[in-house]
């Protein structure tokens, strides 16, 4: 079943968030997010670069695909039940 919208995706802020303090910045979330919300931060030093949510509203709602992904677990996202209301479920 697709989903489909009934408000402008501008209006519902629904995207994941990262902690910088947990990334690791591997950038497999890069890697498996086809939309491209994610990418490279800033370099830090000698450190590797963490990872960003560079594109927060190429984020598909109610997608969570990437948070299983993120093996250091710095990735979060919103309730679901909580922007249900925003998706009508079509063939």
């Amino acid at each position: 079943m697709k989903r489909k919208l009934l408000v402008p995706r501008e209006d519902v802020e629904w995207f994941p968030v990262i902690d910088s303090s947990l990334c690791n910045g591997c950038g497999d979330c890069q890697e498996f997010c086809k939309p491209g919300v994610f990418s490279l931060g800033e370099p830090e030093g000698v450190k590797r670069p963490k990872m960003i949510v560079s594109k927060p509203y190429n984020c598909v709602v109610l997608c969570s695909r990437c948070h299983p992904q993120c093996t250091s677990g710095a990735i979060s996202l919103p309730l679901q039940k909580d922007f249900e209301h925003f998706v009508e479920y079509v063939d």
